[in-house]
């Protein structure tokens, strides 16, 4: 880094004859331009390295110019040094409001979102500002250091002070949609439209809101829009052809995950949509194939060799499925769904202990899901264990495991010769 530092001022002190020049009148300097951020930013960078380079600034001064500097290095996306540039500022000022939120941000991108809440928290504990609260309330909850109740009331708290800061105002959207709350986040999703009609992220969202709501056609007119809009938006490209599959609309679905596989083919969700689009046309030898060439393409990946196990399972190669699902766990993305996968085709092949182990290694994961109760519970009931298996299926449907699986569990209970407590599992739900 010291390196690329030094090369980073020699190059700005001999500008080309060609280029323009960061001062062009009596009035502006290198340290106006700098701190006014309306060149490119790369210039930005450039008058803010000349400005620090000057004799007699005050600690103040530096601080400043540090930010800007850190302002025009994020906005091309160089989070590391941006980071090092907030961080030095933060150093020389440790009540720099600016320093420690631009620090949070840059961290945001370039280490995780852990480093980003310990930047905002430094930040509020300084003073309170806008960015301080969306920022501590968006980093803590995708780090898991608060929950998203407590994120939304931060994120209104910034508002209260800036109403039209657009990113809180999504941030309360998509933690409703992360908490499965669909009309609220659609509610946020369309008040962030009122601030910016044009918003790409906002739109985005509430396409994907729409569609959990069902309503497939309205979400692939939104998508259709903010593709007319940001060609090429990868996410909102999955997210149309995963409308298209839910309106039955296979065929183009196939079309357009052929055209995604082209233009990303360093990505794993063209292949598994285009499965997914074989799947749902009746033609699995074909979709295998496609996540066997996307294993041979990607190399080994999490999300293929999850849903390649789950398309040998619905061709009833159960066999084959677990060496698949085997072989995801032990990848480092491995969490608690290919466990859960795992239990279930253990299941399939009546092998109850390796499927309670499964779901349990599911559940140590920290994730109550309400499957692997379920599937816990199933095998149970085939080990001897009735009491024990009816607790554990009553604990999986206060968890939301659909009403459905009632008879299914009650057909579990026959099989394994206990005819009455199946007549008075129905009897209970």
């Amino acid at each position: 880094m010291i390196f690329r530092y030094c090369i980073l001022w020699f190059v700005v002190s001999i500008v080309p004859v060609s280029a323009k020049p960061l001062v062009t009148s009596s009035e502006e300097t290198v340290a106006r331009i700098c701190l006014a951020r309306e060149e490119t930013p790369v210039r930005i960078v450039e008058a803010c390295d000349l400005a620090l380079g000057e004799a007699g600034l005050t600690a103040s001064q530096r601080v400043k110019l540090m930010v800007a500097r850190g302002d025009g290095l994020t906005w091309q996306d160089h989070f590391d040094e941006a980071a090092e540039s907030y961080r030095a500022a933060s150093d020389l000022d440790p009540r720099s409001v600016d320093a420690w939120n631009g620090l949070g941000w840059a961290l945001w991108e370039a280490e995780g979102h852990v480093e980003a809440f310990e930047a905002f928290t430094m930040s509020l504990e300084v003073d309170v500002s806008v960015q301080g609260l969306a920022g501590q309330a968006g980093a803590g909850r995708r780090s898991g250091t608060i929950e998203n109740g407590q994120a939304r009331d931060m994120l209104r708290a910034a508002l209260s002070i800036d109403p039209d800061y657009i990113w809180a105002v999504r941030e309360i959207a998509w933690s409703h949609l992360e908490d499965q709350d669909y009309d609220a986040a659609v509610t946020e999703f369309e008040a962030a439209l009122i601030i910016d009609d044009g918003n790409i992220n906002a739109r985005y969202g509430l396409g994907r809101a729409k569609m959990a709501l069902g309503e497939n056609e309205t979400a692939l007119e939104i998508f259709n829009g903010v593709l007319d809009d940001a060609p090429g938006d990868f996410l909102t490209e999955v997210y149309r052809i995963n409308a298209l599959r839910n309106l039955d609309r296979n065929a183009q679905a196939l079309r357009e995950a052929d055209r995604l596989i082209k233009d990303y083919p360093d990505r794993a969700s063209g292949y598994i949509e285009r499965a997914f689009a074989l799947m749902a046309l009746e033609r699995r030898s074909d979709a295998i194939e496609t996540y066997q060439k996307a294993e041979q393409v990607l190399g080994p990946n999490n999300a293929v060799l999850y849903w390649y196990a789950d398309a040998l399972t619905i061709d009833g190669r159960f066999e084959d499925a677990m060496e698949i699902i085997d072989r995801g766990l032990t990848l480092d993305g491995a969490d608690y769904s290919d466990h859960l996968m795992k239990s279930y085709i253990a299941l399939e092949m009546e092998d109850y202990l390796l499927a309670r182990t499964a779901a349990e290694a599911s559940l140590a994961t920290g994730v109550e899901d309400a499957w692997a109760h379920y599937y816990v519970a199933i095998t149970m009931i085939h080990t001897g264990e009735t009491t024990e298996g009816l607790d554990r299926f009553d604990r999986a449907i206060a968890l939301g495991l659909p009403d459905h699986r009632v008879g299914a569990f009650a057909r579990e209970l026959i099989s394994a010769g206990k005819y009455v407590e199946a007549a008075q599992l129905r009897l209970k739900y």
